[in-house]
């Protein structure tokens, strides 16, 4: 185990709130338990409102997912009591830095990054922009796994996955409609002979409703995010959760190596 006394790895950004000054920050990996003054600086890929749907789909926070410079994902979480002021500090692609956080282990279950860690909002917890003199950070970074990983996860809901394929087809009613949010199904060929369901709930139902009715998206190469693989009868099928998205633009690296791949038909 590392010293306390170890230094830590850090390095300047400036900020709308800093606009004279250079600020120093940590690293996701050199970050510490507890309540110490720490800063990040990351990019904002990600976030989702968060419900307990054990309890009623009571609203319990915002999740945002953050990638720093050495390609480091670390999630985070801002309680209920804090969206109202910080929910319009949120921009997906942002450069942000964090200052006056908690710094927690990361439950066993669901996880989505690999990180040991997650960031929690509090009280103090201070979030800005980097406009100037910030890092190079990738624009986004995903977790796409394969097929033996995914049936290795299936009903562990240990880790959620990233998975990338092409559509080949779509079941559910009023799919033109964005405001509905019934169940989709969606026929994914995810290797050359591997083609898995998967069941869109909820928002993200609505979502791919948007998103077929702005255009023809039947025969598209998708990357879907934060799936929870799952094995009924012997087969396995993909579930929807609050943090999926979808993306279909082939400058994406891993739609582009698909879309490249013997197993695309594109």
């Amino acid at each position: 185990m590392a010293s306390s006394a170890a230094p830590v790895p850090t390095t300047a950004v400036y900020t709308a709130a800093d606009a004279n000054a250079a600020v120093a920050y940590s690293t996701f990996n050199s970050l510490r338990l507890g309540r110490s003054a720490q800063s990040v600086v990351g990019r904002l890929i990600r976030f989702w409102d968060t419900h307990n749907f054990n309890k009623n789909g009571d609203f319990m926070g915002i999740t945002i997912l953050l990638l720093d410079e050495q390609d480091s994902v670390i999630n985070g979480f801002i309680p209920a009591n804090l969206t109202s002021q910080l929910r319009s500090s949120l921009k997906a692609g942002s450069i942000v830095r964090l200052d006056g956080f908690e710094v927690d282990r990361i439950p066993h279950m669901y996880k989505i990054t690999e990180h040991q860690f997650v960031i929690r909002f509090i009280s103090s917890t201070r979030i800005d922009e980097v406009f100037a003199e910030g890092p190079v950070i990738k624009s986004d970074k995903f977790m796409v796994r394969r097929i033996d990983h995914l049936q290795v996860l299936a009903n562990t809901n240990l880790k959620l996955s990233d998975v990338v394929g092409e559509i080949r087809s779509v079941k559910g009613s009023d799919l033109q409609n964005n405001a509905a949010t019934s169940r989709i199904v969606v026929r994914l060929l995810i290797e050359m002979t591997v083609t898995v369901n998967v069941y869109l709930w909820d928002e993200a139902a609505s979502t791919f409703r948007g998103l077929l009715k702005a255009g023809d998206k039947s025969q598209s190469v998708v990357l879907l995010t934060s799936v929870n693989p799952k094995l009924f009868g012997g087969e396995l099928y993909l579930n929807s959760t609050q943090g999926t998205w979808f993306f279909f633009d082939t400058a994406v690296p891993e739609i582009a190596e698909f879309v490249g791949s013997p197993m695309s038909g594109l």
